[in-house]
């Protein structure tokens, strides 16, 4: 009996040595809501009639279980990014639409394209007077979540991009992304329990939009080297889950508008619904849950470590 009480006394603080795991949600192409526009056009309306409903529902599942942050995939505001941390679109399209208490955590934001149409500079300025609640402390950095040792590196995938380089940077902006490649590559060398890299566009995905050659061509071989678990992604706008060679890709770009999904066939989960992505980190398994505008959840996986 003694031996008995002494495994049961070990197991039970086995467990409690283990952490508590880290919940997230994954938000990505959403931000439509504005009264002014919402009265011109009847596309506008509609899509931020979506994107209010897909913050009902995360509103309503984080008061179920808390989340530590919301991680967005990029195109955070549309039609054209924002114009300054000033521009009314921060009220109209973020803070009044997730204004729920249980979303007042972490937005921890990556650009996509509609966020450099008129400067991205807009959104890490806004991040330094937000008081902790818009994170983006560069146009691309690393963010840690040391409960379960989750390390999130958040890329302007845009800038990459040969095809979006040329429109948006320039020639000083080759330079900028060799910078940020060497930069990706010594964040990925470090160890961690979970990394997740973050980019608006695709690798892997079966959407409406095309790769870009160049960026996957580099990308994905860097993932599959450093062991990363899980990719987040943008841009099409659809939900979806595939892995290949350890690597979990997750399409989360249906915030709000919706695009046609090209193949049905070739992935684990694909749906073109308006939602949101859950993320539970464990210290062994990460569970991937994609939820609609009723709560539902679509698909759940299990991604081990």
């Amino acid at each position: 009996m003694p031996r008995f009480l002494a495994l049961c006394l070990l197991a039970l603080t086995a467990r409690a040595a283990e952490p508590a795991p880290l919940r997230a949600f994954v938000l990505g192409d959403w931000g439509w809501a504005d009264p002014d526009m919402e009265q011109k056009y009847p596309l506008v309306r509609r899509n931020a009639d979506l994107q209010r409903s897909v913050a009902k529902a995360m509103a309503a599942r984080a008061t179920q279980a808390p989340i530590a942050a919301v991680l967005t995939t990029g195109d955070n505001f549309y039609p054209n990014g924002v114009r300054s941390a000033d521009d009314p679109r921060w009220r109209t399209s973020f803070e009044e639409v997730y204004v729920a208490p249980a979303l007042q955590v972490p937005w921890v934001a990556a650009l996509g394209n509609h966020d450099h149409d008129v400067t991205a500079q807009a959104e890490l300025d806004y991040a330094s007077r937000s008081k902790g609640r818009w994170v983006m402390p560069a146009r691309y950095y690393a963010h840690h979540f040391p409960a379960v040792d989750v390390r999130v590196l958040v890329l302007d995938a845009c800038s990459l991009s040969d095809r979006w380089n040329r429109e948006f940077f320039t020639v000083k902006g080759q330079a900028e992304a060799a910078a940020q490649w060497r930069w990706l590559e010594a964040e990925l060398a470090k160890p961690a329990r979970w990394k997740v890299v973050v980019g608006h566009l695709p690798l892997k995905d079966h959407g409406f939009h095309p790769k870009e050659p160049e960026y996957v061509q580099r990308l994905v071989p860097l993932l599959e080297r450093h062991r990363v678990q899980l990719y987040l992604n943008g841009h099409n706008h659809h939900a979806e889950f595939l892995r290949d060679k350890g690597v979990a890709y997750v399409t989360c770009g249906n915030g709000a508008d919706l695009y046609p999904i090209l193949e049905e066939k070739a992935s684990e989960f694909i749906g073109a619904y308006p939602g949101f992505t859950e993320l539970e980190f464990g210290a062994e398994s990460l569970r991937v849950r994609f939820l609609d505008t009723e709560g539902r959840v679509r698909h759940d996986a299990a991604v081990p470590r």
